[in-house]
């Protein structure tokens, strides 16, 4: 393989990389709507097209300053890309984390659909602290308290819920900890309504 055809390589890459960087990041910060390969692919295309363009001058100005000294400009060009894309990625996930659009949407009168794809998603990635009331098919009901340690799985398939502590109610309504539970594992098959309590 030539010099020529590994920069064409490397180039692919660097122009490649900070779509699936974004796409992953933002995906972490706001739980993704379910999508199929083709859909994935465009949208990490689109955002290494936009994240190209908003570093372009970075880019430029390394090209004039470092293009000689090889190792330096390919780390460089590394470092810009992957920093770059990581820092727009959090700038995106945190517009729509906030609700910013659709804040700016209701404004204008325009009806928009929701970014974030479940109710489950919507509650459950503010990481609120909250008292939970889970009610099981069978019946039974489970009185909690979800934390920091708790866990609600974002994953399409997998609904399931960790609750960190349980309590007991008696007969005056007094929530009392079970001090020797460490927490509740719920399947997604078994729940049937989650109440939740300031």
């Amino acid at each position: 393989m030539t010099i020529e055809s590994l920069n064409v390589v490397f180039y692919t890459c660097i122009f490649l990389l900070p779509g699936f960087i974004i796409k992953s990041v933002m995906d972490t910060l706001v739980p993704p709507a379910k999508h199929n390969d083709t859909k994935y692919f465009f949208s990490c295309l689109l955002y290494s097209i936009v994240n190209c363009a908003i570093w372009s001058w970075a880019y430029i100005l390394l090209g004039e300053n470092f293009e000689e000294q090889l190792i330096k400009y390919w780390v460089l060009l590394l470092v810009i890309t992957v920093v770059g894309a990581t820092l727009i990625a959090i700038l995106i996930g945190s517009v729509k984390q906030k609700g910013i659009i659709e804040w700016l949407f209701s404004k204008l009168r325009i009806n928009k659909i929701h970014p974030i794809p479940t109710a489950w998603d919507y509650y459950f990635g503010r990481q609120e602290e909250s008292w939970i009331i889970v009610t099981l098919k069978s019946g039974r009901t489970i009185y909690g308290k979800y934390s920091v340690n708790s866990f609600a799985s974002s994953d399409f398939e997998e609904r399931d819920l960790y609750i960190e502590k349980t309590y007991t109610v008696n007969e005056g309504h007094v929530w009392i900890e079970d001090e020797k539970s460490k927490g509740i594992f719920i399947s997604k098959e078994d729940i049937e309504t989650i109440e939740f309590l300031r």
